[in-house]
């Protein structure tokens, strides 16, 4: 049942590392408060958006 979150912790991450990525390449050097921000953001808004989409896993129910 566990198993069935490791896809999506993984989605989150590699979209707080593009993001992360896309932060620093477009504005330069920034504060790690920022990118913390951002990583916050992602974090709390992919559930909602995985719900939206209907691939949450049956364990979020």
């Amino acid at each position: 049942m566990i198993l069935a979150l490791v896809p999506h912790y993984l989605a989150m991450l590699v979209a707080i590392v593009i993001a992360v990525f896309l932060l620093r390449t477009y504005l330069g050097q920034v504060v790690l408060l920022a990118e913390f921000a951002l990583a916050l953001v992602i974090v709390f808004l992919y559930p909602f958006a995985v719900r939206r989409l209907g691939i949450e896993p049956g364990i979020w129910e």
